[in-house]
């Protein structure tokens, strides 16, 4: 009898997934990973279960902060559970993504219940007008910790709920530094305290977008699930 174990992946290309899988790879375990309309599926297959276990516990802490343990649900509807489960309502404030976060969540029919609506904060002018101090943009620039840091806090405030996502980054194709290549995305998170993450997106711009959209609202589930998402820079392209 052979076991069989599936594993969602939201944001990753298969290609990458595939390179990983090839290192931590072992005798006695095959794999298959699939595409489909959500991301990606990795199904594992042995006849001993320890082997998918350890292959499983074998994978990279970064790469594992993109799965997900139901394999049939959107990033929509694990966002929509979450919430929901929580009591929680969520506000974002959105840069580079200019409201894909926001079109994610409300594409749900009844998502009134638990989204409070959003900021597009696309330049610093609009930023400053949500309450993001000048002089945080000035010293920091607006793809940067401080930055999202100072969204959150302001929409939190203005909004009177309980959870807050925030973006920005350079989506390119024009825009990036060698500090701040294109594909840099800054995302905050607060609930009970303020989490921050880096990540270095790979692609073209509406790749980058549709990633970091998604990544943000990966980001919440974790953190309204307590899966002890701790404040993360991944420094590989995705």
């Amino acid at each position: 009898m052979v076991c069989c174990k599936k594993i969602r992946f939201f944001i990753l290309t298969g290609e990458f997934l595939k390179t990983i899988c090839e290192q931590k790879k072992t005798d006695g375990l095959d794999y298959k990973i699939i595409t489909d309309d959500f991301g990606l599926v990795l199904e594992l297959y042995s006849k001993e279960e320890e082997n998918i276990n350890k292959f499983i516990f074998s994978l990279p802490e970064d790469l594992m902060f993109f799965h997900f343990s139901s394999v049939d649900l959107s990033i929509s509807d694990i966002t929509a559970d979450a919430l929901k489960k929580n009591g929680s309502k969520l506000v974002v404030v959105e840069s580079c993504t200019g409201g894909l976060i926001s079109k994610i969540i409300t594409d749900k029919p009844g998502s009134s219940a638990y989204f409070w609506g959003g900021f597009i904060t696309y330049n610093n002018k609009a930023k400053e007008e949500l309450g993001v101090p000048t002089s945080v943009l000035e010293k920091y620039g607006a793809v940067s910790r401080e930055a999202v840091i100072s969204m959150t806090v302001k929409a939190l405030e203005k909004s009177g709920v309980d959870i807050c996502a925030s973006v920005s980054g350079i989506a390119g194709p024009d825009g990036g530094t060698a500090d701040k290549p294109t594909g840099t995305v800054w995302i905050a998170v607060k609930k009970d305290i303020i989490k921050t993450f880096k990540f270095l997106f790979s692609g073209s711009r509406k790749e980058i977008r549709d990633k970091a959209a998604q990544t943000a609202l990966l980001v919440v589930c974790k953190e309204l699930n307590n899966k002890g998402v701790d404040s993360t820079i991944f420094e590989h392209y995705i």
